[in-house]
């Protein structure tokens, strides 16, 4: 075969499957063998670290999972990350939402970022097109609040008005009056909360329904397991788990635990004073919730939580008060965080020693402590509350080697008239879509089977992958110093920042 049919068949190659042509050179592999076992809605967890001679943490892998506000990301996404050996500024791109919306909540299900924008729309991102489009999966008129759905084994979890749904088939009839809302399911269970009113008085209940794929349809929910809530109408902005218990955090900030089938009310709430939580992760070994009105982490295990203070710390020029740590993230091995109302965003590694402030969301106003929110005095004329164009970091999803944000005022909104008060430019970093990119990070979709699968994660001089059975599913640059700092690596299976490993098996395979 000749020089120019050689290289005219690898033109023609590169050219139908869409992917990079590299030479393979020297590489550092490393094939893992996982088996999910049964799928209860768990966090999969930690797959290795990579570990150099000097016994520090130079990368590794696994699955996040996180509940940012109203949303869950999807659990199959696997991460793999290698720590450079210099510092390198991330580069940050931002994207308007098609619309004049004022906010932006992002989640994501296999390799696509959904946008959900209130009442008014929901969109997904062509990475291709790097732009908006209306979402077909997520239609806003069957949209409730809380995520629309999730992969469950190898089928996905649709939670909507007109019931919950696997594969298109009735899971979960829901109650005919009232309200059901933010969906949740773990431990086998599908969790929601339930508003009814009787007699004139508000009632909420939250509901543990058992199922699992295969099982018939529920149809009356009268024998699921229940709580009250201390106060009618109670709204929670995050779900989690952690020891086998199902957590969820109330406005009013009660704490209910579902764990040994039965509900238990951790943490009392008030309607005296705000205690909101509005994120739930694991991190390296710890389960966080992030917390209004300290601004700060706090530390799960049972019971009463315990504040960080000072976890992440506040800038210099703004004011101590009201402060929301709203939404968590994990990128490149270190635990992101994004903080109302200037929308910090914040990053602490896994050695846990010191906080680096990244950027804001939003390049205005001037920072200042001469108040406690942005914009206060253009709210109180438009007849607002006095918080309503405080700037949110809503979500962190990363996908790909990008690390995405969602921003927001405090409510979703329209930009109107009597409230358009911003340029343009600046008032569309409402709603915007931030992306994020260092070298050295790949976050990748994998398939559920119910056999083990081998996952490929290569170290090149130039870049890492990961593969499953010879398809390249996503890649990232590295510098030939930090390959260098790799190859002299070890793995450790089972440890990392992804939390506890819940994985029927996790294996190297010589």
């Amino acid at each position: 075969m000749s020089d120019f049919v050689k290289l005219l068949l690898t033109v023609l190659f590169v050219l139908y499957s869409g992917q990079p042509c590299y030479s393979e050179g020297a590489d550092v592999a490393l094939v893992v063998e996982i088996d999910f076992g049964e799928d209860r809605g768990q966090p999969f967890g930690n797959l290795f670290e990579l570990v150099n001679p000097a016994g520090e943490v130079v990368g590794g892998a696994g699955f996040l999972d996180v509940y940012n506000t109203r949303f869950r990301n999807d659990r199959y996404k696997v991460q793999f990350y290698v720590k450079p050996t210099k510092h390198v500024a991330p580069t940050i791109a931002r994207y308007p939402v098609p619309a004049r919306h004022t906010g932006l909540f992002i989640f994501d299900i296999d390799n696509t970022v959904y946008g959900w924008a209130g009442n008014q729309s929901t969109y997904e991102w062509d990475i291709s097109k790097q732009q908006w489009l209306p979402s077909i999966r997520y239609a806003q008129k069957n949209q409730p609040s809380g995520y629309g759905g999730m992969r469950l084994s190898d089928g996905h979890l649709n939670f909507s008005t007109a019931g919950v749904f696997y594969n298109d088939a009735l899971a979960i009839a829901l109650p005919k009056t009232g309200r059901c809302y933010n969906y949740y399911y773990a431990e086998g269970h599908i969790f929601f909360f339930h508003v009814d009113q009787i007699d004139n008085k508000f009632t909420t209940r939250i509901y543990a329904v058992k199922w699992k794929p295969g099982d018939p349809p529920v149809q009356d929910i009268a024998s699921a397991v229940s709580t009250t809530c201390r106060y009618p109408r109670t709204t929670p902005f995050s779900w989690g788990q952690h020891k086998g218990r199902v957590i969820t955090v109330g406005n009013y900030g009660g704490i209910y635990t579902y764990v040994d089938g039965k509900w238990i009310e951790e943490l009392e709430g008030s309607d005296k004073y705000s205690y909101q939580v509005y994120s739930h992760m694991h991190y390296n070994g710890v389960s966080y919730m992030a917390q209004y009105p300290t601004g700060n982490l706090f530390a799960y295990d049972r019971g009463v939580p315990i504040h960080i203070k000072g976890w992440p710390p506040k800038l210099a020029e703004v004011s101590a008060s009201a402060r929301e740590a709203m939404s968590m993230g994990i990128y490149g091995g270190d635990m992101y965080v994004g903080v109302w109302p200037w929308a910090e965003l914040w990053r602490i590694d896994a050695k846990q020693r010191n906080w680096n402030y990244i950027t804001r969301g939003f390049t205005h106003p001037k920072l200042t402590n001469k108040q406690v929110h942005p914009y206060e005095a253009e709210a109180n004329q438009q007849g607002l509350v006095l918080n309503h164009w405080g700037q949110r970091i809503t979500s962190l999803v990363p996908l790909g080697s990008d690390l995405y944000m969602g921003t927001s005022s405090k409510g979703l909104d329209n930009w109107t008239a009597d409230r358009d008060f911003l340029p343009r430019e600046q008032a569309d970093q409402y709603g915007a879509l931030l992306k994020l990119t260092l070298p050295g990070t790949i976050t990748a979709s994998v398939k559920w089977s119910d056999k083990p699968i081998r996952l490929h994660f290569h170290v090149f001089p130039d870049r890492i992958e990961i593969r499953h059975k010879q398809l390249r599913l996503g890649l990232s640059k590295i510098d030939q110093t930090t390959y260098d700092s790799i190859s002299v690596a070890a793995p450790r299976i089972g440890t990392g920042v992804f939390g506890p490993t819940d994985l029927k098996s996790v294996r190297l395979v010589d």
